[in-house]
């Protein structure tokens, strides 16, 4: 089982909005982070220790344990601030319509807003955890927490009980759009960048309620 973050996941140290000591441990975090991509890329997960990462930074292993509870969880950074960034901007945003374009629309915002090196990383944590699988269930654990807060978020706002299935669906569903264009784009190496990226998830979104139209002939 993986030991949940108990950190949200800001996406920049340069925010002047926070206080410096937490710009501070932002920039650590975002160090360890780099470095366990690099590090576990290059040398493989088993071969890279918690030693090597807090090294390569100059920090404590007490300071990586604040941040990460797992060397593997320092690796799926980029996976960690999706979520999060998805999470927080439907925290913040009124819906209104249909509420799975709103998600599509939610989700892209998200995405554009996490910076510009975001995407290159996203890439080369997609391509290490091909390589280490050890990392899916670390991957597996913050998607999880995101389409369950999502749910929630879902029937908080549009008044529907705890056991309506609904927004538990537009959730999950939420997640396999993103995952389909973002499954294409990975293998393309980003290319175009978000110009590619976000018209894949709309194709993704729009093929759900279109999926549901589909009858086999008999």
């Amino acid at each position: 089982m993986v030991a949940p973050s108990s950190t949200p996941t800001p996406t920049s140290a340069d925010d002047r909005s926070l206080p410096l000591r937490e710009r501070k441990k932002l920039r650590t975090r975002q160090a360890l982070a780099a470095a366990a991509l690099r590090m576990f890329t290059e040398r493989g997960l088993d071969a890279t220790t918690v030693e090597d990462l807090v090294d390569s930074v100059e920090v404590s292993k007490s300071t990586f344990f604040r941040t990460f509870p797992v060397k593997e969880a320092a690796a799926v950074e980029a996976e960690a601030e999706l979520w999060a960034a998805l999470v927080a901007a439907l925290e913040e945003r009124a819906l209104h319509g249909p509420v799975l374009a709103e998600l599509q629309d939610v989700l892209c915002g998200a995405v554009t807003a996490l910076g510009a090196d975001w995407g290159e990383r996203y890439i080369a944590t997609r391509r290490l955890v091909l390589r280490e699988p050890a990392l899916l269930a670390h991957v597996a654990h913050h998607r999880a927490g995101a389409e369950q807060r999502i749910g929630d978020l879902l029937a908080e706002r549009l008044g529907l009980p705890a056991d309506d299935l609904r927004p538990r669906v537009l959730a999950e569903l939420t997640g396999t759009g993103w995952s389909i264009a973002a499954r294409d784009w990975v293998r393309s190496g980003g290319r175009g960048g978000l110009r590619t990226l976000l018209p894949g998830v709309e194709r993704a979104f729009l093929a759900i309620p279109a999926g549901l139209e589909l009858s086999a002939k008999t």
